[in-house]
């Protein structure tokens, strides 16, 4: 660990800003068996408290209370009796209290969500509920957020719903999700960094996060830790994800590229340097980036192949390094410029069918996939109307392999930004992110599969996220088109 980057990062620690929130609920009496469900108007984080108070006479026993937690209103209707998923139960947001004595009681425990429903397990009198108040928390300064307007219902409603999901993510960092994890990930940050620069602008956030990252020790091959965690102590993640690392490069240069701070890219510079060092020593006889299949990401998506489209993650990154560096006149421009050259000439040669016009490769299994197809368009493989017609083939293919979360629809859509297909990438966000807030989002999720609402990568959807930072982009792609 390093003592001095740590500190660089607590000294851009951010001030937690907190509003109450008291939903309109009426004096309620309940006795045992009894529920009520509390509507906080929206989603947000932060904590609960009440006033218990007794009835017909003073309550002479503890009051049992199961308080159960929800980001959307469907999870209110989730069978609780059961858990079949891999990830630890107790990440399912619910609290079971005894409560004493009549009077204001506070949970100790941070939640995210809309609704509450408080449902009474014991008690010897009958009760009443009342003076509900939610303490929301963010660290997001909605002072600073720059408006968005526009004509089309829609685009303004997933406009302020990405807005919500990168204000309720916004904490001491940039978390990936307020219900679970509620910690800091390298590819969720890359892209909660390009959301706020065009909504909250809070770039010492930024770069407190890119300085608690480089204080993370690295493992045997160079590579960065996916997660730290900061609060109460600094930890880092045992999963070191290679293209999380790279990604990693890219925050650096986007920070630098939308802030001109020198002096923080001069500083990091020698890790992202090294990053790319570390993933050039992993190609192979053919030039092609080759580590194991655990230390990938790409998506969460069973049976996906992913060697082109980690291999679009390298050669993006070092387009975007390599132009950085050109910015400033670094004479590194040229190493990463000509390893991208050869790179793509690579991915050419052993990746990309010309038969078939697309990234179909014994090294992918024969698989056709959205992931390999996008990655390897940002990656500048292909590009003009060969590119244009890949991107279009592809995600209309009923053969393709398709992305199931935001972060991999992301980068979809700024592959079709960058061919110029705009109709199309206007149209992605409609159906990804609008097909979301049909469903009644305050917040956008973790995992979206358009057909499948019961889609969960931990086989068991009531851990999933309902409101998770890397869905948050449609706001960065609408501000930044002009949309």
């Amino acid at each position: 660990m390093n003592e001095y980057f740590l500190r660089k990062a607590d000294e851009n620690l951010p001030e937690i800003k907190r509003r109450e929130i008291r939903p309109d609920v009426s004096l309620t009496v309940l006795d045992k068996g009894d529920s009520l469900t509390v509507d906080l108007g929206n989603h947000y984080v932060g904590y609960l408290s009440f006033k218990m108070w007794y009835v017909d006479e003073y309550i002479d026993a503890p009051v049992t209370l199961r308080i159960r937690f929800f980001e959307t209103e469907a999870e209110i209707d989730h069978d609780y009796s059961s858990y079949g998923g891999w990830l630890c139960e107790s990440w399912i947001q619910e609290d079971t209290v005894k409560i004493d004595f009549p009077g204001i009681y506070r949970l100790s425990r941070r939640y995210a969500a809309r609704y509450v429903r408080l449902e009474v397990i014991h008690t010897p009198k009958r009760l009443s509920l009342s003076d509900f108040t939610f303490e929301a928390e963010t660290s997001a300064d909605e002072s600073k957020l720059i408006p968005y307007k526009n004509d089309d219902s829609e685009l303004e409603a997933i406009d302020r719903v990405a807005v919500n999901t990168l204000k309720n993510c916004m904490q001491r960092v940039f978390e990936d999700g307020p219900k679970r994890d509620r910690r800091l990930w390298i590819g969720d940050l890359r892209l909660e960094a390009l959301a706020n620069y065009y909504t909250f602008r809070d770039t010492a956030l930024v770069k407190r996060c890119l300085y608690l990252f480089a204080a993370a020790d690295r493992n045997s091959l160079g590579f960065l830790p996916a997660y730290v965690y900061e609060n109460p102590i600094y930890y880092t993640g045992s999963w070191h994800i290679v293209d999380y690392s790279m990604m990693y490069v890219n925050t650096l240069c986007d920070y630098f590229n939308h802030i001109g701070d020198r002096e923080t890219f001069d500083e990091l510079y020698p890790l992202a340097k090294s990053l790319m060092e570390s993933a050039n020593a992993c190609l192979d006889e053919d030039g092609i980036l080759v580590v194991p299949e655990e230390d990938m990401f790409i998506d969460w998506c069973a049976g996906l192949k992913k060697v082109s489209a980690h291999f679009g993650v390298y050669l993006y990154t070092l387009d975007n390094l390599a132009a950085t560096l050109q910015n400033i006149g670094s004479d590194d421009a040229s190493i990463f410029r000509e390893r991208l050259e050869k790179g793509r000439a690579a991915a050419q040669r052993v990746l990309f069918n010309k038969e078939r016009g697309a990234f179909i490769n014994e090294r992918d299994g024969g698989q056709y996939s959205v992931h390999a197809s996008a990655w390897c368009v940002l990656g500048g493989v292909i590009e003009g109307e060969e590119a244009k017609r890949l991107m279009l083939d592809v995600i209309g293919s009923e053969e393709s392999v398709k992305p199931f979360t935001p972060y991999m629809h992301h980068y979809t859509v700024e592959a079709l930004f960058k061919v110029g297909l705009i109709d199309e990438a206007v149209a992605y966000i409609r159906r990804i992110w609008g097909g979301m807030v049909s469903l009644g989002a305050d917040t956008f999720f973790e995992a979206y599969v358009p057909g499948d609402p019961s889609f969960s990568p931990y086989d068991d959807k009531k851990v999933n996220s309902m409101c998770h930072a890397w869905s948050c982009t449609p706001t960065y792609f609408l501000r930044k088109y002009g949309i």
